[in-house]
């Protein structure tokens, strides 16, 4: 991956935040998640990151996303002067073990370019399709399924990694519904510290300031992608206290959006699975 593209995503973010913005928060209470409109697949990872980012960017008002050549598949072209966004994907390759000779599969990375069916591409019938969202008892569901233990007392919301559990307060004490799911999925996120589920525990020591903070950015992405695929926004409550120190790692290290969102989906895929 080259590095300039490393810079560019972590500059905006910078940017973004320096500017009391969010990147990782949707703009719109329901809004398709950055999807790609031919295959119907949504991006994840630091590439539903990065269409975000761009589409606050640049005022874009849909978040349907399509490759130069899916272009062409349908009959459209892209504007002329329009630039694509680069996202990152992921590419296999087979190779023999040197020893055995055995077939093996290796992967690499490449960056490809997407475009905004909606502002940056004529000539395709476009049709914007109402999103569908899971129920939020499918959220319960998959807090069951997960078998982590929800305790509900007191007045804060917190994960108690040594004794592995999730305290809330109860669901009456939030202003609405959405504001408790909110909550409980950033804790959701931190429970998957866990050595027996995703094993952050075993990098990150939450001892220190930096670890807390890349801990929070963690949970933080990893919740906003979690409540989009039930058509809730994610919670900025909590981020106040830890934005400085984000710009500061951001700046330091062009790989930490990188690594934060690769814990964040990784959580999230152990979640859901």
């Amino acid at each position: 991956m080259k590095k300039d593209y490393k810079e560019t995503i972590t500059n905006n973010i910078i940017s973004l935040l320096e500017k009391g913005k969010i990147p990782w928060i949707a703009p719109f209470e329901q809004q398709i998640i950055p999807m790609n409109y031919l295959t119907k697949k949504t991006y994840n990872g630091i590439n539903l990151l990065v269409l975000w980012i761009a589409g606050m960017l640049l005022g874009y008002t849909g978040n349907y996303w399509i490759g130069f050549k899916q272009v062409m598949k349908l009959g459209g072209k892209v504007r002329r002067g329009e630039k694509g966004t680069p996202i990152t994907v992921c590419c296999t390759y087979k190779t023999k073990d040197d020893d055995t000779e055995e077939e093996i599969t290796g992967y690499y990375y490449k960056t490809d370019y997407v475009y905004n069916i909606f502002s940056q591409v004529d000539g395709i019938n476009f049709e914007e399709k109402k999103p569908k969202y899971k129920p939020l008892k499918d959220f319960d569901k998959l807090i069951k399924n997960t078998g982590i233990k929800v305790r509900h007392q007191g007045e804060k919301a917190f994960y108690s990694v040594n004794d592995d559990f999730i305290n809330m307060p109860f669901k009456h004490k939030f202003k609405n519904q959405t504001a408790y799911y909110q909550t409980l999925a950033h804790e959701l996120i931190h429970s998957t510290l866990h050595k027996e589920r995703c094993n952050r525990i075993q990098n990150i020591d939450l001892r220190t300031e930096e670890g807390r903070a890349l801990e929070e950015l963690t949970a933080e992405i990893g919740a906003a992608y979690l409540l989009s695929e039930f058509g809730l926004r994610s919670n900025i409550n909590n981020v106040a206290a830890y934005v400085q120190s984000w710009i500061k790692a951001l700046k330091n290290d062009t790989n930490y959006i990188f690594k934060a969102s690769s814990l964040a989906s990784n959580a999230v895929k152990y979640l859901v699975a």
